[in-house]
């Protein structure tokens, strides 16, 4: 039975040895591929959730335990997994900075994803943080049955399950989540508009503003250009427009309190 038992350990450790790796090189140069941008990200109530969230798990203690024949459990210090969760999970980020990434990954992709680089005994070695965009999952043919992969670009293997952290957000199958952005697409389109729309308002942009009407005789050439650029002058220096007596100021500017764009903005945020 013992024989048997080692026959069955020998093979499997050598399956594992003989398990393609996936080549350093491959995750080091994931930086070259980049990350998309999250517009929505420049929304501040967006951008605030998003780091208190995932400031707060980042923060959480992560820790490996052993568990005895009598249940008890203890700080297994030693696995070769238990510096890598508590302080460097590989050369390029810290545990706080990994997890932090990891969680934001999932909030505004709805996965998160981090390859698990091993030794030939199966050790894991790095936790390799993946941008969402660059990860799909795959089905593949295995001995007459679909088996599950992730395929990363710029990776030279397809990756097991058991080899990628797959975190997920809210999910309909279990398999691909879903970002909570994606759930209030269109309040943060809204949200986005009425940004854009403030911004350009404020900074007065291309927009105009209110018409001088020259009573009388018609305007020489040039003199257009000489009052809209002493009006523009005295206004610009908050300054006080002095009109002539064949003048007059009409403004076209819609008063933001009247189309309740800022009532707008504070719903926005809730």
């Amino acid at each position: 039975k013992h024989i048997r038992m080692a026959n069955i350990l020998t093979r499997a450790l050598n399956a594992l040895r003989k398990k393609e790796k996936e080549p350093v090189s491959s995750f080091i140069n994931l930086s070259r591929y980049g990350t998309s941008s999250k517009p929505s990200m420049t929304l501040a109530a967006v951008y605030r959730c998003v780091s208190v969230i995932s400031d707060s798990v980042a923060q959480l203690p992560l820790e490996t335990f052993r568990r005895d024949n009598e249940g008890f459990k203890s700080l297994y210090t030693s696995h070769p997994a238990y510096t890598l969760l508590r302080e460097f999970p590989s050369p390029d980020m810290t545990r706080f900075t990994f997890l932090k990434t990891l969680v934001s990954s999932v909030l505004l992709n709805g996965n998160g994803y981090a390859y698990i680089d091993r030794d030939e005994y199966g050790n894991a070695l790095s936790l390799q943080f993946i941008p969402a965009n660059l990860v799909t999952i795959v089905y593949i043919n295995v001995d007459g049955m679909e088996r599950r992969r992730y395929k990363v670009t710029g990776f030279k293997y397809l990756v097991e399950p058991t080899d990628m952290i797959h975190v997920l957000n809210f999910s309909y199958d279990g398999i691909h989540g879903i970002s909570t952005l994606a759930h209030a697409r269109n309040t943060l389109r809204l949200s986005s508009s009425a940004e854009d729309y403030a911004k350009g308002f404020f900074d007065g942009g291309s927009n105009v503003t209110g018409i001088l009407t020259v009573e009388g005789s018609r305007l020489r050439e040039g003199q257009r250009d000489d009052i809209k650029r002493e009006w523009a002058r005295m206004i610009n220096n908050g300054g006080v427009g002095v009109l002539e007596s064949n003048m007059r100021y009409q403004s076209v500017s819609i008063n933001p309190a009247d189309m309740q764009m800022l009532e707008t903005r504070q719903f926005n945020v809730i």
